[in-house]
């Protein structure tokens, strides 16, 4: 279940990729929803994401089924990535929590979340000025892989009242000596060129 917005994930985490962490994690996850109910499910990703996962949800077998015997994703970082796969608005907060998570997997996780559910996030009227400044600070994360998924979310969440202070930093990234995120800020910069009909943001245009 992805949102139509196509949106940046980290490498390993490709879902068009037939065989990835993420589409593992999908498809145990649309199982999880399937078995015990999509709200259900929600709700254990979330509790995942924020450390508080229930006695029942471990007991239930939920919260296992979710997060699986994947190398290299914690349980915070399973359940955010869940709810790329299943999706209410009530998650919102936690995510909005996790973008300053000690653990740079979970923080990235968040991202990826945001930049998938942008345009739930835009319909439900929940994409506001804090939101897409949290995602901007995450530009000048420590971790490379938060900086180049936060230059991506900005391509998908950002707005015109938005573009005076977010693209000085994504045509700085698409200048960075890292690759994945000069990459990763070109991406950002060509999804704000097509949302908001503006064709002199593409890259190509400025470079």
């Amino acid at each position: 279940m992805h949102d139509e917005n196509h949106p940046f994930l980290p490498a390993g985490l490709d879902p068009d990729r037939p065989d990835t962490p993420l589409t593992r994690l999908h498809a145990r996850t649309e199982a999880a929803a399937t078995t015990h109910g999509e709200s259900r499910t929600v709700q254990t990703a979330v509790r995942m994401l924020t450390g508080r996962t229930s006695v029942e949800d471990v007991t239930s077998g939920l919260a296992a089924m979710i997060a699986g015997d994947d190398e290299g994703l914690s349980l915070p970082a399973a359940g955010a990535l869940a709810l790329t796969a299943v999706w209410h608005r009530s998650a919102v907060p936690a995510l909005r929590q996790a973008l300053t998570d000690d653990d740079e997997t979970v923080r990235e996780a968040a991202l990826t979340v945001l930049t998938a559910r942008a345009g739930r996030l835009r319909a439900d009227q929940l994409l506001d000025a804090d939101l897409v400044a949290a995602v901007h600070a995450a530009c000048g994360d420590p971790s490379p892989g938060v900086r180049g998924a936060a230059c991506a979310a900005l391509g998908e969440l950002a707005g015109d009242r938005d573009l005076e202070t977010v693209l000085p930093t994504l045509s700085a990234a698409v200048m960075d000596v890292d690759a994945d995120l000069a990459a990763a800020a070109e991406l950002g910069l060509t999804r704000l060129a097509d949302r908001l009909d503006r064709p002199d943001l593409r890259p190509s245009t400025q470079y």
